[in-house]
């Protein structure tokens, strides 16, 4: 669960469509995708798979377009971070053991 929550909160800072989660829409806009995102994560997926997904998401889903060399660096950023984030939640849960 607290790898959903770690997700959840930097997909609220990624933000594509702009919307400030929180201020100008709900807190919860990009919420339901944390569930996914963890299980890629869980079963292998790489920071630049994610990153992929982070753009699919955005482009086609989201209805924003192609992705640009910018919405990629973007996704890429948060990519990294999402995949550490639910690293160190892993590392911790697997030191409390």
């Amino acid at each position: 669960m607290a790898d959903i929550l770690f997700v959840q909160a930097i997909l609220r800072r990624w933000d594509p469509i702009g919307v400030e989660p929180g201020v100008a829409a709900p807190a919860d806009e990009y919420d339901s995708y944390a569930t996914h995102i963890v299980s890629i994560i869980r079963a292998g997926c790489t920071t630049e798979a994610l990153a992929s997904h982070l753009e699919h998401l955005s482009s086609e889903t989201m209805g924003l377009g192609p992705s640009n060399s910018l919405s990629l660096s973007k996704s890429r950023s948060f990519a990294a971070e999402i995949m550490a984030s639910v690293g160190r939640s892993n590392t911790s849960f697997e030191a409390d053991a």
